[in-house]
Order: C-alpha cells, then structure tokens, then sequence
C-alpha cells in the first residue's frame, strides 16, 4: 500500500506576488496567541469577504458587496477594470454598535443586532450602464456611482430579488422585482415618470413566484410558481417571547407533500400568464431555465423528485408545448451538479453530465443527435458558462488537485481547455460580457478571500490583479497552521479517500496527539480558506491546531470530484459507508504513529451530527468524546431534499431506521456533548430531546448543550453564541481528550 502526502504550501514556495500581501508567519515566529474570542469577535482579523461580483454591460466596471473595516455589514463598491482601483459607492445607515455593554442585556442584545445585520443583500446594474440597483432590507435603491442613492418603488416594502433586462435595442430599461410574497413587478426606467407595475400577483400565501428569467429582448419574463398550500405545518416553540408561542413553518417530511411547480411566461406590460405543458409530475423538481437566443423557446432543465430521471425539454414560447430534446435516467443517481444552456447560434445545447464517469461539459444539436463530449477527462466541472463573445466555454474544474478549483477556456468545439487561473486554492471567477476578464473571489489554505480580476488574454500568474485587501493588518501577528492532503484506503474495501490534514505548531513526529476528526461532512476538503465554508470553523480549527489537537477532514463517499461510483457509494447508506471511511481516518491517524489512539474525538453539525453520533454508537471506544452540532438522529423527520439518497420513507422504511442515530443510542460508552438551537426549522430541537432521553433512560453519558435563540445554522448567527458553543466545544474536547501531546 502507498500512502501520498501532499503539503500546500502556496504561499511559501510557489508564491505569486499578487497573493503575498499579507504572508502568514513562519512555522517558528512568536505570534500572539489565538482565542476565540478574538477570532470571533467584530473586526474580522481576516476580514470580510467580497461578494456578488457584478458586471456592467460594457465589461469596464466591475459592482460588489464589501466592507473594508471587517464587519458584517456590506455596502455597494465598484472598480474600474483599467485602473483595478475600488471605490465606494454606499455609505448606508448602520445600526448602531455600543461601544461597551458592562453586561447590560439590553446593549448586548443591540450589539446582536449590529452583528447579524449583513447590510445591502444584491446589487445589479441598472438597464442604462450607469445606474446600479441593490437592495437594503427588503426596500429598493438606485445609485450612480458619485451619488447618493434614492429609494425607488417605495410601494414596494418586502423586495427580495431584482433582475435587470438585457441590454439591446429592443430593451424598454425594464427591471424585474419579486416581493418575499411572490408577487412580480415590472419598473420601466425608459417612460417618465417612472412606471411600476404588477405583472404576476400570487394568487394565496403559499402560492408565488420564487424565481425569475428576461427574455433576451427584454419583452416577457418566464418565471417558477412554487405552491406549498399542500405542505404540512408545524410549531416551532419560542421561549424567548413574554409567553410560549408556537411559530407555525411548511415543514414536510420525507414522503410527505411538497412543493408544486410551473412554469409561466408573461409580458412585462402584464396580461394574462402563459403556462408551459411540462411534463411529468407536478412534483417534479426544475433545476435550468433559459430563453434560446430568438426568445422562440426556452430551455428547461427538470426531473423526478428522486432525481433519477432528468429531462431536458423546450418549450415554445408561444404556445406553452413541450417537446422532450433529452433524457437520462440513472436509479443510483444521488447527485444534480446539473448545468444547461443554449449554443449563442440557438441551434443546440450545452449540458453538464456524468453519463461517462464525473460531470463534464456535453453538447447536443437540437433533434434526434446524440450528444458529444465537449471535456473529457479523470477530473470533474463545477460550473460552466458560455460567452458568445470569446466563442468560448468558461469551466471551473479540478484538474490537476482534487482539492483545488481553476478555471479554463474551451473552445465551443470542444479541443484542447487553456488554463486561466494559476495561483493553488479555490478560484470562483465570473467572465465579464465580453470574455476579457474574469471576476475572481479567490482564496486558499494561507489567504483569506479577496477579489482579483484576471486578464484571459494574457496568460499565467502575471494576469491576475488583486483588487480588494480584507485581512486586517492584525492577521500578520497570528501563527496560522497551513493544511496538508494525504490519501489512504477504506479499511473494509480499498477505496481511496482523500483528506486535509492540520498539524499543530512545532510539530514533533515522535510524540503522541490528541486529534479531532472534523467537522466531519461530505465535501469538505477544499484548498480554499478554513476548508469547508458553509460553517465559520476556520477559527476554530486554527485554535484547536494551536492547542495541539491534529485535524482531519475527510472527503467522505457522496463527496464529488471522485467520479459517479465514488458519490454513489453513499446512496441509501447515510451512517452506514460514510462513518467508515471516517473510521479509516482514524485508523490511517493512528498508523502513522503520532496520534494517541486513546484521544481521538470527532464533531459535526446536520449530517456531520448524523455522523458524529453513528460514528460514537457503531465503534465505541474509537472516539473517546464527540460533539455532534444540530445531530440529523433522525431521517424520518429529515427535509424531503434527503430522498434524493435515501427515496421515499414509505417504501424504504427499513434503510430510514438503519440511518437514524437515535435507534442505535444504546451503543454509545463514550462522551458525546450536543449541541442545538431551539428555533431550528431544518432538524428539528425535538429529535435532540428525544435522543438525550434515550441515552438518559439508558444510563449513557450526554450533555445537551441548547441555544434558545439559535436557527440551524447555530454558528452563524450572533457572534455570542458562536463563542459561546466553540468554548463549549473546545472545553468539552480539552475535559476528555487533552491537548498537549505526550511522549511515545
């Protein structure tokens, strides 16, 4: 057996100049130490990441959400491609942060506020060039850039997307609004005064709009109805008011009914909706829709709730029929990394598949050919986009570094793909109109992320610019622990399973650490800033480095970038083939002789709760503690989106109880803390009581750990509670692991 390593070491030995700004400390500098508190604690050390990158119709400005100072709020800024130099354009009124609270609950809860306040939420050009549009707490604004921005559409109050109409000839300078209700509205810049008016209402509450598509001449708008009038309803407690009240929410369960849908097309001076024949079940999920370049017919990209049976359909955009262009049925389909789009000729498709091994980039002319492969290789595509104007294909692939995501161009034709992006991490580019420059958020293992623009006519690193600089000057004084990748197999059948791994300061081989497997989730071996992002755990695992625990995360089967039979491994089996290849971690940690078998600890949150808890219950005495965050114990409670991999409760009953943690409680001899917010509407704080109540009854240690105030994401919302559950946490792990590593 051979065992890779792979150290990432982007930003000492392979150093691009524009990343290195703000290097990280040496291995062996004196740094100030990390606390939590600090690390979550308003100013951002790293900063605050840009946002929504924008392009005007020129491709000469480039709009986005930021904020210099490190806080949450975001305001409109805009830099000039020539000049690469951002300039800002909002200066919105800010809620107001008390200096110091002394423990006042009434000032505390207003730093609360002031934290969790993100500011402009989207911002889009407006139909002239000139104008931009962006939204501030559900109200609408216009701004030119050196002016002050005016509300518009004041009758407006609960504005949740605006989309701006292409811009050409024909376009009347309408925008597109929809209200949080899902009513549709139509602004026409062009007509004095300016002219507002309704051109879909939703019919009830549960009925609306939830997304919206401009037609290329900016006439007719083709939109989602979603109808949720027959999901079933219920309370979510909150203690926090004078009195108990339940806060009813459309929370179906796995086999229960969920959302219909349709597809309308309506004229931007209203009339009556067209509604496109689709065909199949209203259940049915849409995942693409897109206008051909005539506007004569509209691509929809749909399948089966179950995702097994994908259809892509056009539909005349006239008459509402549907004809079937392609279809793909796969029954051990888990996945819909799906993409499609028209040729700028109209005479075909551009689709994203896996039907040859991992998704790649296939094209089909409109009829009865048979798709041909536009990339081809044992790497996968993440996203896709077409310029009209470069005759190109943009793709975010991982070729080369599973861990990594670089873009390239390829030709329409398909051929040889030129890499566009260099520097080691995670680039997440948007191509300007005219295919010169890409709009890149880039970050990586040593550097947190910014905004850089990259020339695609020039070619390596010397093409990219950095125009946004987040970090803190603080970030300099830190010690930060950089990532390494190792490979190894699954213990029970071989399969190779990629890992990031993070070794404390002063790593010494010859002793024995304590390690911490986690967050444990699929996906979550990125070469990107803190990892997995979708939870702020760069902090934390920074700390937990710091404190001498060595970290593992594991791409875990389910996760992509590994081909079909890797991400289908996992189909049915949720605890079951996932919480062994964490097992393998643990045994590939233990092999290499530098942790301590005995303090080996594990955490998640959701399906990393799920995890977390199967992994201590399947193989007591592995894991001496674990922390499992908003624990999924029980998939028949589970959002109906899960029966993508497990299908419907009703006829797999049996693959359900097998996959909920809560009825395999009894295994558990170790220490396991949870962690869960009451006011969680995705897995609910009653599976986390009834499983405590188990383990209780059946005399298992368990601490319940409650955030009265806390959604599911009960880490991103109030800082507070954030450095209040990681101190838990880290305190938890510190009780029954230790920290300081001993001699072998």
């Amino acid at each position: 057996m051979i065992i890779r390593l792979r150290l990432t070491v982007a930003a000492f030995i392979v150093c691009f100049a524009c990343r290195c700004a703000l290097p990280l400390k040496a291995q062996n500098a004196p740094a100030k130490p990390l606390t939590i508190e600090r690390l979550y604690t308003l100013p951002w050390v790293i900063g605050t990441k840009p946002e929504q990158p924008q392009w005007s119709p020129d491709s000469r400005r480039l709009a986005f959400l930021w904020n210099d100072e490190g806080t949450s709020f975001l305001d409109v800024w805009v830099a000039d491609v020539a000049t690469g130099k951002p300039e800002r354009v909002t200066s919105m009124p800010r809620p107001m942060m008390p200096a110091a609270s002394a423990g006042n609950v009434e000032l505390l809860e207003q730093v609360e506020r002031a934290e969790t306040d993100h500011g402009i939420s989207s911002v889009v050009w407006a139909p002239d060039g000139r104008h931009l549009l962006f939204l501030l707490h559900g109200k609408l604004f216009e701004v030119e850039p050196g002016s002050q921005p005016q509300r518009i559409a004041e009758a407006l109050q609960d504005v949740a997307a605006v989309v701006s109409a292409p811009v050409n000839e024909k376009n009347e300078g309408n925008v597109a609004v929809m209200t949080e209700g899902g009513d549709l509205w139509v602004i026409r810049f062009i007509e004095a005064p300016v002219v507002l008016q309704r051109v879909y209402a939703a019919p009830t509450n549960d009925v609306g709009a939830e997304e919206m598509h401009w037609s290329n001449d900016g006439t007719r708008i083709a939109f989602i109805e979603a109808d949720r009038s027959r999901m079933p309803v219920r309370g979510i407690p909150n203690y926090l008011s004078d009195e108990t009240t339940l806060v009813q929410v459309k929370r179906p369960f796995p086999g229960e009914p969920s959302e219909l849908r349709r597809l309308g097309i309506v004229s931007a001076r209203g009339g009556d909706v067209k509604w496109a024949a689709l065909d199949g079940d209203p259940l049915d999920l849409i995942f693409g829709v897109s206008w051909s370049p005539d506007d004569r017919s509209l691509l929809v990209d749909r399948s089966d709730l179950y995702i097994k049976d994908r259809r892509l359909l056009t539909i005349d955009s006239d008459t509402g029929q549907c004809t079937l262009l392609l279809r793909e049925r796969d029954p051990k389909n888990v996945t819909a990394e799906w993409w499609s789009d028209w040729a700028p000729d109209g005479k075909g498709i551009y689709f994203t598949s896996d039907r040859d091994n991992d998704y790649h980039v296939y094209y089909k002319a409109l009829g009865d050919s048979v798709p041909t492969p536009v990339t081809s290789g044992g790497w996968a595509v993440f996203s896709s986009t077409i310029s009209a104007s470069a005759r190109a294909l943009f793709v975010v692939t991982n070729q080369g570094r599973v861990e990594e995501r670089q873009m390239y161009r390829v030709p329409l034709g398909g051929g040889a793909a030129q890499q566009l992006t260099f520097s080691r991490g995670t680039h997440t580019p948007v191509a300007s109109p005219d295919g010169s420059t890409l709009a890149d958020v880039f970050s990586s293992d040593s550097t947190p992320p910014d905004l850089y623009l990259v020339d695609t006519t020039a070619a390596g690193p010397a093409a990219e610019r950095r125009i946004t600089h987040s970090p803190l000057p603080e970030f300099s004084q830190y010690r930060w622990a950089v990532a390494q990748y190792v490979d190894f197999p699954n213990v029970h059948d071989g399969t190779n399973l990629h890992a990031r791994l993070t070794l404390p300061p002063n790593f010494d081989r010859t002793k024995k650490y304590p390690a911490i497997l986690g967050s444990v989730y699929s996906n979550s071996v990125h070469n990107q800033w803190g990892g997995r992002i979708f939870h702020p755990t760069w902090g934390l695992d920074q700390y937990l480095a710091r404190e001498g625990y060595v970290i593992m995360n594991i791409d875990i089967s389910g996760s992509s970038g590994y081909g079909k039979e890797f991400r289908q491994r996992i189909a049915q089996d949720y605890g079951g083939v996932d919480v062994e290849d964490l097992y393998s971690g643990v045994k590939y940690l233990v092999g290499q002789g530098y942790v301590d078998e005995q303090r080996v600890g594990i955490w998640g949150s959701s399906y990393g709760g799920l995890l977390t808890t199967t992994s201590l219950f399947a193989h007591p005495g592995v894991y001496k503690a674990g922390v499992a965050g908003a624990p999924a114990t029980s998939l028949f409670h589970a959002l109906t989106g899960e029966m993508r991999t497990m299908m419907a409760p009703q006829n797999h009953k049996e693959q359900y109880a097998k996959s909920s943690a809560f009825l395999k409680s009894e295994g558990l001899t170790d220490h396991l803390m949870i962690i869960h917010g009451m006011k969680d509407q995705v897995v609910l704080f009653k599976d986390s009581v009834t499983l405590e109540q188990r383990l209780i009854l059946q005399g298992r240690d368990v601490t319940l750990t409650v955030l009265p105030n806390a959604p599911h994401g009960w880490d991103t919302e109030g800082l507070a509670q954030t450095r209040f559950a990681y101190q838990k946490l880290a305190d938890y792990f510190k009780t029954y692991l230790g920290e300081k590593p001993t001699n072998q």
